[in-house]
Parts: structure tokens; sequence; C-alpha cells
């Protein structure tokens, strides 16, 4: 997971709340993807797969579906309609059984303490970088990324902590490839030099999958 900096809502959606009696099924919800596509760098708000409006899935990429934050079963109508509440998450192995769904599928309706809009919760996100397991010393956070978002699914199909590892050990060999003559013994430069590329979107305005756990690891090793 990684911090989502949301931008103004789409202004079809300014306008649609406008109408008197206006509500969420009535909106035009294929802007409302796109947006929020845009503002997460095509990743899903949670396990930071790679998802795409459903008009423009192929190969291995997944489609997407929003997601509110504050559960809309338990939201009033202006509730489900503020753009705020709203984020972009892949389908999360839907239709498979429930040990095996991740992200909104595996949440349900449950209340969330951590929240991809909020930076200093986000602050609080770890990694173990030789599992790429997620945890936060924070009890309640832990339980969001742990149980109620499953976001250390390893299953037969896709395991997201391995997903998590494989990002960050590209990321190493991309360092020691900066480095030829002594691979692990990295410069401040170097460091700093990956974490823009990681922190950013490139020209498509996409963020690299996985980003999180290799955000995390370049800023403790730039504080050591």
């Amino acid at each position: 997971m990684r911090y989502i900096e949301k931008h103004a809502e789409p202004k079809s959606l300014a306008e649609y709340k406008k109408q008197k009696n206006a509500y969420y099924d009535g909106c035009n919800k294929a802007d409302i993807r796109r947006r929020l596509l845009e503002d997460q760098g095509y990743l899903c708000a949670y396990c930071m797969r790679r998802i795409y409006d459903e008009s423009s899935v192929d190969g291995g990429v997944l489609p997407m579906k929003i997601e509110h934050w504050f559960p809309e079963s338990q939201c009033l109508e202006f509730q489900k309609l503020d753009f705020r509440n709203m984020l972009g998450v892949c389908m999360g192995n839907a239709g498979q059984p429930y040990s095996c769904t991740t992200c909104d599928s595996h949440r349900k309706d449950k209340m969330l303490t951590i929240n991809p809009l909020d930076k200093n919760l986000v602050q609080q996100i770890k990694y173990e970088s030789h599992t790429g397991k997620i945890y936060s010393e924070n009890k309640q956070i832990n339980e969001d990324l742990d149980d109620t978002l499953n976001l250390n699914y390893e299953g037969s199909d896709f395991s997201l902590c391995r997903n998590r590892y494989n990002a960050l050990e590209a990321c190493k060999d991309k360092l020691n490839a900066m480095r030829r003559n002594k691979p692990g013994d990295w410069p401040k430069s170097s460091l700093e030099k990956l974490l823009n590329i990681y922190e950013n979107k490139d020209k498509e305005g996409k963020y690299k999958e996985y980003s999180g756990i290799v955000i995390w690891y370049l800023k403790k090793k730039l504080k050591r």
C-alpha cells in the first residue's frame, strides 16, 4: 500500500451531485474509474497490483472496481457520492473461496483503520524485506493488512508476498547494475535516484507495481 494523493472529483460527478435526488448508481462511474486510475497510477489502492478500466483490460492486467473506504452498506447517499470516499481496487479474486480473496472482496463491509489517503497512517506500514510480508506495529492497522484485506495472501494462483519480494529484488538488481564494482555498497545518490523513480509516475502516468515495499526499503537505507 502507498499514499494516494487525491485530486479533484470528475466534472461529471460534481455536476451530477447538484441534481435533486442524486444517487450513486445514477452517476457516471466510467469518469470516476478513469480519475481514480489517474490518481493511483493504475495500481490497486490496497495490494498495488496493476489495474485498468474494464474497457481496456488485456493480457496480464486486472479489471478494477470502485471501492468505498467507509463501507457503502453503511453510507448515506451523499457519502456514497463523496469522491474522497472512493478508491480504485482490483477484483480481489472475487468468485474464489473466501480464504483466496483479497482487498475489497475479502474485506466485505468491515470498517478499516488504515486509509491510503492518510499519509501518517501509511507511514506506519512496514515490510519484511526477506519475505515481502506487509505488516504494522500498530495492532489495528496490522489486523487490517493481514486479516481484513488479506494482503499477505499466498496461493497456488499468485502470492502477494512473493510479488512484493520480487519487486524489491528487481530494485536491488538495478542498484547493483549502477554499482557493478561494489554490488551492495550503494551510495546515497543511487538510492535517491531509484527512490525518485519509484515515488513518481512514468510517462504513461503509472506507478511501478508493488512500489510500496521498494519506497519503504529505499527510505530506510537513506536514513542509515
